[in-house]
């Protein structure tokens, strides 16, 4: 039966995902917790349905019922952690996790209703899917506590995540309506293909965070003006912090602390920047960091993979995407016409 060599399979990779995830130090340490525990929980509970439906162990749906309103809160605290300070992360992870153990006792309460732990761990994706979309329309700039060339990636696993938390709350309607109706056999075919839809969108997953992993803030500070030229003088004075003090060569460069550095609240910068250049932080940091590795590259013999890194760019990828966006041409072919046109 395809969902039961699949399921061990999705377990397998869900651990090697938590992994990579542990491993990826550019991440605050309590966001990388965050992500970690969601790859770890959703590997045991991949696991509990492959030993449920291949061999027939029943023992531990006790425990595979409860893990999904564990699992819903921990995506939303490994998203919110990097939108917030560490000492406001520390708080909303006490608070998630309490009313996770809350739902835990709730849902080994004897109630006499039909469908009564299906529809609490329906209303916890619910609650934590709509909050997963109030930081997702906040746009890229919201992870204030993230490397600023990370942005647009987390965005992207945001939205991925709360689509993935949409269709398992439909899937778990359709085995609960399955189940209720005693069609086993349904029920068993609906979740061998949901665990062959989720085998491959986690290797997608995982296949994008390995080619990007190596190929709202607490900041306190003086209110400023919507005014426009008090906003393109932030946006220069960001300018100045970026060139001035070279904040641009960090790779691990947070709008948090460009915004402490500056002296404003992090969302004041955010939207100046925005006004101002039409662009976000990531994409505002990224031009600071191509101008100087368009002056290297004319100017000096360094290795191109020296100039990158001398710039603050992370991976080769990203910094041959970015040079070639902006200045149409790959930077060894740009080095050699500015060469030759002298």
């Amino acid at each position: 039966m395809i969902s039961i060599p699949v399921s061990f399979l999705l377990a397998a990779l869900f651990a090697g995902l938590a992994l990579a995830t542990l491993a990826w130090r550019s991440l605050p340490g309590h966001a990388r917790g965050m992500f970690a525990g969601v790859f770890c929980l959703m590997a045991v509970e991949a696991s509990l349905v492959g030993m449920r439906f291949a061999y027939g162990h029943f023992e531990f749906l006790a425990v595979q019922r409860i893990l999904p309103v564990w699992i819903a809160p921990l995506i939303y605290l490994a998203f919110i952690s990097l939108t917030v300070t560490a000492e406001r992360a520390r708080q909303l992870i006490a608070w998630n996790l309490g009313a996770a153990a809350i739902l835990t006792i709730a849902l080994n309460l004897p109630v006499p209703v039909t469908g009564y732990v299906d529809g609490v761990i329906g209303m916890s994706y619910v609650v934590y899917s709509l909050a997963l979309a109030r930081i997702w329309i906040n746009g890229q700039d919201v992870f204030a506590e993230a490397p600023t060339n990370m942005g647009g990636l987390l965005h992207k696993l945001l939205l991925f995540s709360i689509l993935v938390m949409v269709a398992t709350l439909l899937i778990d309607a359709l085995v609960a309506y399955l189940f209720a109706q005693e069609r086993q056999g349904a029920a068993a075919l609906a979740i061998s293909g949901a665990s062959l839809f989720f085998l491959v969108i986690a290797v997608g997953a995982a296949i994008g965070f390995l080619g990007t992993r190596f190929g709202r803030s607490g900041n306190t500070g003086k209110e400023f003006a919507a005014g426009d030229a008090q906003q393109a003088e932030l946006v220069e004075a960001a300018r100045r912090v970026l060139i001035a003090q070279e904040f641009f060569r960090d790779p691990s460069l947070t709008l948090t602390r460009l915004a402490r550095r500056v002296g404003v609240p992090d969302r004041d910068l955010s939207r100046a920047v925005n006004a101002v250049e039409g662009v976000n932080v990531s994409q505002f940091v990224n031009l600071v960091r191509l101008a100087e590795a368009e002056r290297l590259l004319v100017t000096t013999e360094e290795p191109i993979g020296k100039i990158q890194e001398q710039a603050g760019f992370l991976t080769r990828s990203n910094f041959y995407r970015e040079f070639q966006k902006a200045y149409g041409a790959a930077p060894g072919v740009y080095r050699k016409n500015a060469q030759s046109a002298f």
